[in-house]
């Protein structure tokens, strides 16, 4: 890997205030990593000053000619750094907010780009010679040459450069895995083909008669496998009989005439049935609702060999050294390995920074407090027990609160007792928001409702936040592409990073005060901090342990 030859002195000249002793240390200990070749991890808690310790780095890079790339994962993420911290520091060069094509005006149609519309072959086939002005290729353009780059994890992984980086900083790192698997993976929704069907059914157009049939395939496929069963990969006969389904070019000359919804669908089945044509460079697997199998959300879902994924990233990072920065790492030697695609950190190519908690941080935790609810009961009406119980907290609470679901049913339903019982202001958070009003909407409510899945609530500063109730642990839905024997592990780790982000959405400063409610009573029997990366668990636990069970009277007196 290459080497960053910077020094402490060069990077400090960069801020217009001082910084705290230990992030000089970590700056200095940084710098030393990087000009040894090695990638560099530093996980700190939430709220203690990461974003300056890696802005000061990448700002002193780019100044002395290396090109930088800072990763964050959305752009309600990029604006806060742009907006929010760069006033902080003095550079000779500002980075270049690179955006993905939904945020471009597209010349052709005069509305927001996508990818329908956007692809690889326009740009490069028309767009290049009549719509030199376009703000796409213009992005492109400077995510080529540009000496600074501050962009979304999606953006980055959707643009590969020739020039490469020198420095790539992936901020808030636990989330670059997700966005690595979503990268290389289509789904298809079967009621979203189904809504497409039947909007063009009766003009009996060239859209329902790929739709139709694509339909028939699937209904094929899901009556063969047993009710029981979540997920399973499509056999090779069916995937033959997708990509024999005709008509394909009139298809894909119609879908930039379509609504949005359309358009995007289209686009997905577009883009699987050429995976089906290209079968060896994919695999493919039915999936269904893990928390309820007789759920309609039946999937089919293409995933990029591992070979392919690897390449891509791989050729992504190049030979730039690499900083992680998280709170929530879990094991840093695989999660680097996981975002990176790197095997040189089983050779010591990988620094952790700090090494250990630094003094004026190891208090950081001491006025928070983490209960479990055991007094509800748990029967089929688990949820709503749990909102109930959730509501006496919420009325006795001084500030604002932030519920985070397992899943969107959850959700839903918590959301149609609370606003039938709660008179105060609440926003209910999903993946249909744009990222850019998410942090807006949450400074004017008093409760904030999310799917710990999401993306969106991760990051924002809640301003006044004193409470955070998880509604049972944050299980994800395992992968359709591991076995038993793999997809605990996967799960339980991922589990923890969403449990610890939800927690450290409360203690965002040094004299941060907050309460943590998890509703599960299986919180014991998973052993859940005992499973807690080493330093987590030494900064969270060692404070908490006391408060684990308890009942709601038990919570309200904390208050007091």
């Amino acid at each position: 890997m290459k080497s960053i030859d910077l020094s402490a002195e060069e990077v400090l000249k960069t801020c217009k205030k001082d910084p705290y002793d230990y992030q000089s240390s970590i700056i200095s200990d940084t710098v030393s990593s990087l000009k040894a070749g090695k990638d560099v991890a530093i996980q700190l808690p939430t709220g203690t000053g990461k974003s300056f310790i890696f802005l000061a780095i990448a700002l002193a890079a780019a100044d002395k000619g290396y090109r930088v790339c800072i990763l964050s994962p959305t752009n309600l993420l990029v604006d806060q750094v742009e907006q929010k911290y760069l006033p902080d520091f003095q550079n000779m060069l500002k980075p270049y907010v690179a955006k993905g094509i939904e945020h471009s005006t597209c010349l052709i149609t005069n509305c927001a780009a996508d990818y329908a519309i956007c692809t690889p072959d326009q740009r490069n086939s028309i767009c290049k010679k009549e719509y030199s002005s376009c703000k796409v290729l213009f992005t492109n353009k400077q995510m080529e040459d540009y000496g600074i780059i501050l962009t979304n994890f999606h953006k980055f992984l959707s643009t590969q450069t020739e020039k490469g980086f020198d420095l790539i900083i992936i901020d808030d790192s636990h989330g670059f895995e997700n966005a690595i698997e979503s990268k290389f993976q289509t789904k298809l929704h079967y009621y979203q083909i189904d809504k497409l069907y039947k909007n063009h059914e009766s003009s009996n157009d060239v859209v329902a008669d790929v739709a139709g049939n694509f339909l028939d395939l699937f209904d094929d496929i899901i009556n063969s496998i047993p009710p029981k069963q979540l997920k399973r990969r499509i056999a090779s006969d069916n995937i033959q009989e997708i990509s024999k389904i005709v008509d394909l070019d009139k298809f894909k000359k119609i879908i930039p005439s379509l609504d949005v919804f359309e358009r995007n669908v289209c686009t997905d089945l577009n883009q699987f049935i050429d995976f089906c044509k290209n079968s060896s460079l994919n695999t493919f697997y039915v999936e269904k609702d893990f928390y309820n199998p007789d759920n309609l959300l039946t999937s089919l879902v293409a995933i990029k060999s591992e070979s392919y994924q690897h390449k891509i990233v791989q050729k992504l990072f190049g030979d730039a050294c690499v900083i992680l920065v998280s709170a929530t790492m879990g094991n840093l030697t695989n999660h680097a390995q996981h975002c990176t695609h790197r095997s040189s950190y089983d050779e010591g190519g990988l620094d952790i920074v700090p090494q250990t908690l630094p003094p004026k941080l190891e208090k950081w935790f001491d006025n928070l407090h983490i209960f479990e609810i055991t007094d509800y009961p748990e029967d089929d009406k688990k949820i709503t027990n749990a909102v109930m119980k959730s509501i006496e907290i919420i009325s006795k609470s001084p500030g604002k609160t932030l519920l985070l679901f397992k899943n969107y049913r959850d959700q839903k339903q918590a959301q149609e007792i609370l606003s039938s019982t709660i008179t105060a202001r609440i926003t209910f958070i999903d993946d249909s928001f744009n990222t850019e009003d998410v942090q807006s909407l949450v400074d004017k409510s008093e409760i904030i409702m999310a799917t710990a899945s999401s993306r969106l609530w991760e990051g924002i500063d809640i301003k006044d936040l004193k409470l955070v109730l998880i509604f049972f642990l944050p299980f994800p839905r395992p992968p359709v592409h591991l076995d038993d024997r793999e997809s605990f592990p996967w799960v339980r780790r991922k589990m923890l990073i969403r449990l610890q982000q939800g927690i450290g959405r409360l203690i965002r400063k040094m004299d941060g005060k907050g309460i943590c409610i998890i509703f599960d009573k299986k919180l014991a029997k998973y052993k859940v901090f005992d499973i807690f990366s080493d330093s987590y668990r030494k900064r969270i636990v060692k404070s908490t342990m006391d408060e684990i069970v308890r009942d709601v009277d038990g919570v309200i007196k904390t208050w007091k």
